[in-house]
């Protein structure tokens, strides 16, 4: 017989319906708690998926009511940008870390704030901000591939808590069988040592 069919053979011999006598209990409970995590780990899969699908979808409506309320200008630095966190509360991803103040305006109104910039920005360059209906900076609508990638991270998320869970749970058990196993062995070991028809008084 070939390594290739005895493994799936040997496999199936330790499975909990074995019936060699020689198979402890806690063997055949772990074998239990073995099958059931892998038919937990592949069910939370398709669960994971559905929820970051339905975080995705969220995402999306906020991103789509954000561009109905929201909308882009021009704006020019009046100064060079610094090193630093901006005045205003607006993200900065990695590559702004600076800020410089800006000026833009609405309708015949000019308006300035610390906004963050990339690094280097000089005075006079034009960047594009987002304002809100009354012409104030606020953050730029998130896009579809920022929605999708925080959507992935949700799903791999729940799915790999999940499953640490779960296997964090067998080896709770696998470590108790163990110490029971330990203590039984110990006991026989013990009851070997006693002479014939010792007893305890």
């Amino acid at each position: 017989m070939s390594h290739t069919c005895a493994a799936p053979i040997r496999l199936w011999r330790l499975g909990p319906w074995s019936l060699n006598p020689l198979m402890r209990g806690y063997d055949r409970l772990q074998s239990v708690i073995v099958i059931v995590g892998v038919l937990f780990v592949l069910a939370m899969v398709p669960l994971a998926a559905a929820y970051g699908t339905a975080t995705y979808t969220r995402l999306d409506q906020q991103t789509q009511a954000e561009l109905a309320t929201r909308q882009p200008a021009p704006a020019t630095l009046v100064e060079d940008s610094r090193n630093g966190a901006a005045g205003e509360p607006l993200p900065a991803s990695p590559q702004y870390q600076s800020h410089a103040r800006v000026q833009w305006s609405v309708s015949g109104v000019t308006h300035t704030a610390d906004v963050p910039t990339a690094a280097g920005a000089k005075a006079g360059q034009t960047i594009t901000v987002w304002l809100d209906p009354s012409g104030g900076i606020v953050a730029a609508p998130d896009t579809g591939s920022q929605n999708a990638a925080t959507a992935v991270s949700v799903a791999c998320g729940i799915w790999l808590t999940a499953a640490g869970g779960y296997c964090l749970f067998f080896l709770v058990v696998h470590v108790m069988a163990f110490r029971h196993h330990q203590a039984q062995l110990t006991r026989e070991w013990n009851e070997l040592d006693r002479p014939p028809g010792w007893h305890v008084s």
